[in-house]
């Protein structure tokens, strides 16, 4: 592990300890933190001198804000045994060897009365830093544990991909620096200047992409297809087009209509590597009129044509910017067509994911050089694997986002809402291992309706929390113990997966005062003695530094480990340049017969039969074979019927990486956190910028201050996501933290039972007197908190 003695500042007594940034922003960036007796002074990131292909990890600001985090008045310092109701904060100290019996009684009589499916490690992306959650290796000793499957981010794309090509589309999109061979780029909700701002990352690439083409004299326009406009078109030239959340298929259909009607779709590509798009390419024994060209053209079971002036209706796109788009479309020599995961998590956003990547196969912009999938840009396998945790012998698993449900009514849960393994959960989830994670409540959704389920001590009846911040989770917690964040010990961490290089980080303590905290590793250590799984439990790697060596010897670099471990020596960071096929599905663009998709044709598969065979079983469900356009409940169509007149969507912002570093002050300040709202909007309401307001909806309300902007559609607000609850869970409940899950919806997606966050109505108002002197008592707190510190 590498530290530096007397740094080149000159500074006397400082020396450099490299470490990394380990939140779930899709990097891993490199920090030198600059300390002197037990405090960092600074931070200072990766500066080697960097090449094509092999950029530096270069930290973002809050990388660099990591030493007012590893401060914060939140962390945990000490068990702690829960005394009043959940969610209520009232905690007392306990011992670590009480805390540590007590749980292993309650895992082994809840596994005794209830059965090992009884127990549930949920959704948490802080153990992904650097080696993992040992508290699933410790379950899996010990007879297992309820599984989950696919994730918040992207549940909806992930079905949407597996049902177009075979697989989850993760790790097969082209590169970003690929889109540097196109002509146009089309960004559907993808803004990586906001969700990929490592310095390998995204918005460096798109950045270098950009230069790259001009600096070679050729034509690069983005289009930015959103309801915000993102920083992604800066460009002279750069549009973009305003678009309601969740009606991306509705445009894709009226962009398609002027693609087949005007002649403009590759037919050729479509009919060789396609399947469903017309009575040419569809299954046998399905007729014509359930292709997707008869869809888009009136010819379908509704009779409706898909022109742009239906799409309008819908999207509040004007008509004439669909056609004018459709042909600037049909015109690029090259298209790169990507999108973000913002389109997809909504009620439907499996049908808004396969309709964009429906663009790329129209146009036949696939497979080809300067060209994507219209999923997302590659993500990038970690250059290390995660931690050995063993097989787990439960078979019965759940999708992520309905672990609720499964603390609810688990028993009735059954393979119609996603349940793999069983036909039907044997038991409830009766105890919770939560471990670096806050998606119990602040990351989950329904927060109030969430909180009715955990406080419920009949239902679940044990939640164990491990964490270094005490979280609006934790505080559901019936014990809580305190564990050492990564910057505190030593540790190999592999370059992110959305970091375009290969990369390890050799992270070292930096040497500040552990408290009575201690490393989650040697926790479940102490849990499998007491369970008396211990031998296997510590089988083959019996430290976390055996376990470094374990990963290291079983990482691309094995066979230069010695070398890497020199590398690492000299200069704490290692980067070697990407190595692969740079476009999505080229092999298959080459030669579909000897490269054949995973799918159940070999071919794309516009037309999914096992839809179809869902909706022949139980023709009410809300899906469709085809990527066709499903208005949601809480979409644009309610939005302009009821009473809650705004779509609400929570986006990605600079000052968290979801909820973490959202208790870092110096973070708010710099970056503010702020509900944008249309001028339009604003002035027919009396909102200023900067104005207090009450969002809300019949399943909550929160507090926030507006930002005034025309980057936002009328009819449309948006809020950073991670922002920590904070309310009165026995009182009025209202969120004076400003989180966004304590509006959004809990009701999974249809499909791939997802995350629905960004189909979310509201309405706006202005606080009551009450409210306000409530608030200006906040401000007063918050004042004489700033200046203790």
């Amino acid at each position: 592990m590498v530290r530096r003695e007397g740094w080149s500042s000159g500074r006397v007594g400082v020396h450099e300890v490299w470490q990394t940034c380990s939140v779930n922003c899709g990097s891993r960036c490199a920090l030198r933190l600059q300390v002197r007796d037990g405090e960092i002074l600074w931070t200072e990131t990766d500066c080697r001198p960097e090449e094509p292909g092999n950029p530096q990890l270069r930290a973002c600001l809050r990388g660099r804000a990591l030493r007012y985090w590893l401060g914060s008045s939140d962390r945990l310092n000490e068990p702690l045994r829960r005394v009043g109701p959940r969610g209520s904060g009232r905690f007392e100290p306990i011992g670590w060897d009480e805390a540590l019996d007590e749980i292993a009684e309650r895992i082994r009589d809840t596994v005794a009365r209830w059965g090992n499916e009884a127990v549930l490690l949920p959704y948490a992306t802080a153990i992904w830093s650097g080696s993992g959650s040992p508290f699933e290796r410790l379950m899996n000793c010990y007879g297992g544990h309820l599984g989950i499957y696919g994730d918040y981010s992207c549940m909806q794309l992930q079905t949407a991909c597996t049902s177009l090509f075979g697989d989850d589309g993760y790790y097969t999109g082209s590169l970003l620096s690929e889109a540097s061979r196109a002509d146009l780029v089309v960004l559907f909700g993808a803004n990586p200047a906001l969700t990929r701002m490592g310095g390998a990352s995204g918005a460096y690439r798109l950045a270098q992409t950009r230069e790259a083409a001009e600096g070679e004299g050729r034509p690069f326009k983005v289009i930015a297809i959103d309801p915000c406009q993102s920083d992604a078109v800066t460009g002279e030239g750069d549009a973009w087009i305003p678009l309601r959340p969740g009606t991306d298929a509705a445009f894709v259909a009226g962009v398609a209509w002027v693609l087949i009607t005007e002649g403009h779709t590759d037919e050729e590509f479509l009919h060789r590597y396609c399947v469903g798009y017309d009575g040419a390419t569809m299954p046998a024994g399905v007729p014509v009129s359930e292709s997707y060209r008869a869809y888009v053209l009136g010819e379908g079971p509704d009779g409706v044509a898909k022109t742009p002036q239906w799409a309008a209706r819908i999207t509040g796109c004007p008509s004439a910017r669909i056609v004018s788009f459709a042909r600037e479309l049909a015109g690029a020599k090259r298209a790169f067509i990507m999108q973000g995961w913002g389109p997809q998590r909504t009620a439907f956003g499996e049908q808004s994911a396969r309709a964009i990547c429906l663009l790329a196969l129209l146009t036949g912009n696939f497979g080809l050089p300067g060209t994507n999938s219209g999923a997302r840009e590659r993500l990038f396998r970690p250059v290390l694997p995660d931690d050995p945790v063993g097989e787990n012998p439960v078979k019965a698993a759940i999708p992520v986002f309905l672990w609720s449900r499964a603390v609810e009514r688990g028993s009735e849960l059954a393979a119609s809402d996603g349940v793999r393994g069983v036909d039907r959960l044997p038991s409830p989830v009766k105890l919770i291992i939560n471990h670096a994670g806050n998606a119990l409540t602040n990351q989950h959704a329904d927060i109030n309706r969430t909180h009715e389920i955990l406080a419920d001590e009949s239902l679940c009846e044990f939640i164990v929390g491990i964490d270094v911040m005490m979280t609006d989770s934790m505080r559901y917690a019936d014990i809580v113990l305190p564990d050492v964040a990564q910057a505190e010990r030593d540790v190999l961490v592999s370059s992110g997966n959305s970091d375009g290089v290969r990369g390890v980080i050799s992270a070292a303590s930096w040497g500040g005062d552990a408290l009575d905290r201690r490393c989650a590793w040697e926790v479940a250590r102490e849990l499998a003695r007491r369970l008396g799984v211990e031998e296997a439990f510590c089988e083959g790697v019996a430290t976390l530094g055996e376990m470094d060596e374990l990963r290291l010897r079983e990482s691309c670099f094995a066979d230069d480990a010695e070398g890497v471990r020199a590398e690492l020596a000299e200069q704490g960071v290692v980067r070697r340049p990407y190595e692969g096929e740079a476009v999505a599905y080229a092999d298959f663009r080459r030669d579909p017969e000897a490269h054949p998709l995973p799918t159940p044709s070999g071919k794309v598969e516009i037309y999914d039969q096992k839809v179809a065979e869902l909706l022949a079983d139980d023709p009410s469900l809300p899906v469709s074979p085809i990527p066709a356009y499903i208005a949601a409940p809480e979409g644009a169509e309610a939005a302009l019927a009821g009473p809650y007149p705004f779509q609400m969507i929570s986006y990605h912002g600079r000052q968290s990486a979801h909820s973490s570093f959202s208790n870092v002050p110096e973070l708010a300040v710099v970056v503010p956190r702020r509900l944008s709202v249309n001028p339009v909007d604003a002035g027919r309401l009396h909102i200023a910028s900067g104005a207090l307001v009450v969002v809300e909806n019949d399943r909550g309300a929160l507090v926030c201050r507006a930002r005034v902007t025309p980057r936002i559609m009328p009819g449309v607000v948006a809020l950073p996501e991670g922002a920590w609850h904070d309310a009165d869970m026995q009182g009025d409940r209202l969120d004076w933290g400003g989180c966004a899950n304590t509006v959004s919806s809990d009701e999974p997606t249809a499909w791939s039972h997802g995350n629905p966050h960004n189909s979310c109505l509201v309405r706006l108002r202005h606080l009551t007197d009450a409210e306000r002197a409530e608030a200006a008592l906040r401000e007063a707190e918050a004042g004489r908190g700033e200046e203790a510190r």
